[in-house]
């Protein structure tokens, strides 16, 4: 009987062993890859921070995968610990594309764009950027400009009235009627109204903007963590994936090449170019061969080219 026992035991242990060390999936981390340039450009008046993605095993699409940002930094950690403030040396990004508040979601089996907006509220935007602008203080929470501008939040308060504005151009035209409307009355006085200028300053309607020799300062002594979350398919182990971008590793101005065609009626990746970036002032003409380039440089190879579909 014990004998029966101790060898029940024994054959339990040893499956359980050999099934823990099959779930394993901490190793699937390294088939997802991260471009080894980050990019920031500005498009329609807006700083855009992009980082190019892709899981390498697409024919086992990774479950439920989504992504995250943070920006990690020691100074404003130190200024923190200085002012008796609870340190804190991480801070979430919030994301534009895929859209956070619908939960980051990815299909990495496709290279994709992760972009965050560079806005007020980005902790990639330096303070001295935004002393005496009328935006919406944030008091703990973690906004976007974007859902300002959607509607979905104020942006801006009037400071005469305390009506609030989801963008500085209705607080304009609140100010301008209310002017008329206050004209029109004699016996209205000036100071506490929309016509006392000691009240109403310019700088109450001027947007957020910003540099970029401004970011690339406030970039200095910065890290900026990507976390990729999903399930491995086969053993439904949760795993992360992580890579992080300093100054020195961001490109401004730029676009990502090309690295998905067409052949065969099969969208291939190249890996080759998975990586390559492009001016974007670059002609017409110029950006055409740089493409070209891109795209048959691992033509020769079939290991850095991916079928999808």
């Amino acid at each position: 009987t014990f004998q029966m026992i101790s060898s029940m035991l024994f054959n339990a242990f040893l499956t359980a062993f050999l099934w823990c060390r099959l779930a394993r999936c901490d190793q699937r981390s390294a088939q997802v890859l991260f471009a080894n340039k980050a990019i920031i450009e500005r498009r329609d008046g807006k700083w855009l921070f992009h980082v190019r993605m892709y899981d390498v095993d697409s024919s086992l699409p990774i479950v439920e995968a989504h992504v995250r940002f943070y920006c990690v930094s020691w100074v404003d950690y130190d200024n923190q610990v200085k002012r008796m403030e609870q340190p804190q040396l991480m801070r979430p990004m919030r994301i534009l594309h895929p859209d956070d508040d619908l939960g980051s979601v990815l299909f990495t089996s496709v290279p994709f764009n992760v972009t965050h907006h560079i806005d007020f509220y980005s902790p990639l935007a330096s303070e001295g950027s935004k002393d005496g602008l009328n935006y919406m203080r944030g008091h703990g929470l973690n906004l976007r400009e974007v859902d300002q501008m959607s509607g979905s939040n104020a942006a801006c308060c009037c400071p005469v009235c305390g009506e609030t504005y989801e963008t500085f151009e209705n607080l304009e035209r609140h100010i301008a009627f209310n002017k008329v409307m206050e004209d029109a009355d004699p016996s209205y006085p000036i100071a506490g109204t929309h016509r006392d200028t000691d009240i109403l300053k310019p700088i109450l309607t001027r947007k957020f903007d910003i540099t970029k020799e401004d970011i690339q300062e406030n970039l200095r002594g910065k890290e900026i963590l990507c976390v990729v979350e999903g399930i491995e398919p086969m053993v439904s182990g949760t795993f992360q994936a992580l890579h992080s971008y300093k100054v020195e590793d961001i490109a401004f101005d730029s676009c990502f090449a090309p690295c998905v065609s067409q052949i065969k009626n099969k969208a291939v990746v190249d890996l080759d170019s998975f990586h390559q970036v492009v001016p974007v002032k670059a002609t017409g003409s110029q950006f055409s061969v740089l493409e070209t380039r891109s795209m048959s440089s691992g033509s020769t190879l079939e290991s850095t080219r991916r079928a999808l579909f």
